[in-house]
């Protein structure tokens, strides 16, 4: 009964670890969000479903695409064009301006990290 019971506490604790990446995906881009955009508390509520929406899209992207980075590059531009589009009804149009201009910044970002790893 004891090895059972630690069993489950593994898959429970590889489950909550699964999420956790995602969790912590979604709290730094609603962070940047809310930085760069000054979202209001109702705003924030409507952002997050969109966000975690976006974040499982990307989750799933490069599982499907299996080492393809082209492909999972082209599917993220997808999810990313799909997220935008139910963001522009709730942020209004320079809140929109200044997310493109922060999502600019962390995609160069991203790029500067990967190309440190390729270097490495």
């Amino acid at each position: 009964m004891a090895s059972f019971i630690g069993v489950q506490a593994q898959e429970t604790t590889a489950v909550k670890s699964a999420a956790a990446p995602k969790e912590q995906q979604v709290e730094k881009i609603i962070g940047k969000m809310k930085t760069a955009c000054t979202l209001t508390p109702e705003q924030i509520a409507k952002v997050k479903p969109i966000v975690t929406e976006f974040v499982s899209a990307k989750m799933e992207n490069k599982e499907k695409a299996a080492g393809d980075k082209d492909k999972m590059k082209t599917a993220n531009q997808a999810s990313m064009k799909v997220m935008n589009t139910k963001l522009a009804t709730v942020l209004n149009a320079d809140q929109m301006t200044k997310w493109s201009a922060a999502e600019k910044e962390m995609q160069a970002e991203m790029q500067k990290k990967a190309a440190a790893t390729q270097k490495k």
